[in-house]
């Protein structure tokens, strides 16, 4: 029953990335994306992946839509505190988003939501004071530790053969990757979780049809203990996104392709 269902998944992908895709509103998108992702996941991460995958298939400009989508259509009245949660929530999503996809994008997407908020004026001198807990940033010690932890914990013994293979420009790029790229950002989850931050990670990276890289993050997720099944309906969701985004999704690997040990 499990193969049945991976193969049928596998088919409806093909069969979405043939139909037109045109005529279907951000709405419609959204709601689909609900009834693809796990049960686990829909209730308020469902629109970490639609964000995501946006931003990293071009559409970064919908994000601001994507709000009001949920602001006004399928959350109307949401309190103080969850309007806090939410656009905390969006927000972290781009804060580890660049570090895949690059700022541009992300400049359009938070031009978007700064755009979408309502009655929302920040002064020069807001703009321009650093948020109290991105000060005093421990880049020596804390940082890269926790940027190491969290690629151990998705690479494993894969990891060691992944670094080897960059030669003399290895010890920078390792500095990036523990440091900055994992240590500053993917490996915070004090807003997202770190299954979360994860979907994010594999959103961003399989939208840019980067074979490798994405099983690696297919792998990680299956390694944070989401089941084989959960991973193939993220994937589900993340290619209707894309989809109707314009991208192709032909030749995307799938967690069948996972072959090392989970």
């Amino acid at each position: 029953m499990v193969n049945k269902g991976r193969k049928l998944g596998a088919i409806n992908s093909k069969a979405m990335a043939t139909s037109n895709h045109k005529g279907k509103s951000l709405h419609e998108l959204c709601s689909e994306a609900k009834s693809l992702l796990p049960q686990r996941f829909r209730p308020d991460a469902w629109y970490i992946v639609v964000a995501s995958t946006l931003v990293a298939s071009g559409k970064a400009g919908e994000l601001g839509a994507l709000y009001k989508y949920i602001t006004e259509e399928e959350s109307p009245g949401l309190g103080d505190e969850e309007m806090r949660r939410l656009k905390a929530r969006l927000g972290d999503v781009l804060m580890k988003e660049w570090t895949l996809v690059g700022i541009t994008p992300v400049v359009i997407a938070v031009t978007a939501l700064g755009g979408a908020e309502k009655g929302v004026k920040v002064s020069d001198e807001e703009n321009m004071t650093f948020p109290q807990r991105r000060q005093s940033i421990d880049f020596n010690h804390a940082i890269p530790e926790r940027g190491t932890r969290f690629i151990q914990q998705l690479y494993r013994d894969n990891l060691a053969p992944i670094f080897s293979t960059w030669g003399s420009y290895g010890p920078d790029l390792a500095w990036v990757e523990r440091a900055v790229i994992y240590g500053l950002f993917l490996s915070d989850h004090e807003i997202l979780s770190v299954v979360e931050a994860e979907l994010v990670i594999l959103s961003a990276i399989m939208c840019q049809g980067y074979r490798m890289p994405t099983i690696w993050h297919l792998r990680g997720l299956r390694r944070l203990g989401v089941s084989e099944d959960d991973v193939e309906k993220v994937q589900s969701t993340i290619e209707a996104v894309a989809i109707w985004a314009g991208k192709s999704i032909d030749g995307w690997p799938r967690v069948t392709d996972v072959t090392d040990e989970v």
